[in-house]
């Protein structure tokens, strides 16, 4: 009985001491689970789009949302070169790239509204593996604030 205690309070004190993989982010249109180093820089002079980057030790994704549609499409890459992977759920489209050959092209995704011109896409480059592994799982995490789109993304 006291071992079972013993065990259970050592348990406890160690996943209450641990230091957590991610944290939100959240960046006010969207917020998406990062390492927790990893930081967001957005200018102040924003108009007809929220655009910025989200940093961290080597890496700087580029970020663009907009409600009225300006958001590159990730369209100027070599598909020769990248990884593509479309899915869809009720509200969006969304396409993720990532290089074949790693450190050697643009990770990113886009997403397209089914129901509006919202679209949003956040993309970098030459990323190694370690860092395109952590920023594909980011995506995974990525969630939409806008009305009526609270769930996560279907990947």
């Amino acid at each position: 009985m006291i071992r079972s205690r013993l065990t259970f309070a050592l348990l406890f004190f160690f996943i209450a001491c641990a230091k957590p993989n991610t944290k939100v982010l959240d960046i006010g249109a969207f917020t998406i689970d990062v390492p927790p180093e990893w930081q967001s820089d957005i200018p102040t002079d924003q108009e007809d789009s929220l655009t910025g980057y989200i940093k961290g030790k080597n890496i700087s994704m580029y970020f663009d949302f907009s409600t009225m549609g300006y958001a590159n499409h990730l369209s100027d890459f070599e598909y020769q070169s990248q990884n593509v992977k479309i899915d869809s759920s009720g509200e969006y489209i969304i396409k993720t790239i990532w290089p074949k050959i790693v450190g050697k092209g643009m990770i990113g995704i886009y997403m397209q509204s089914r129901k509006s011109s919202l679209n949003f896409q956040m993309h970098g480059k030459e990323l190694s593996k370690e860092e395109q592994e952590m920023v594909l799982a980011a995506f995974k995490t990525i969630k939409i604030k806008q009305k009526g789109s609270g769930s996560r993304l279907p990947f």
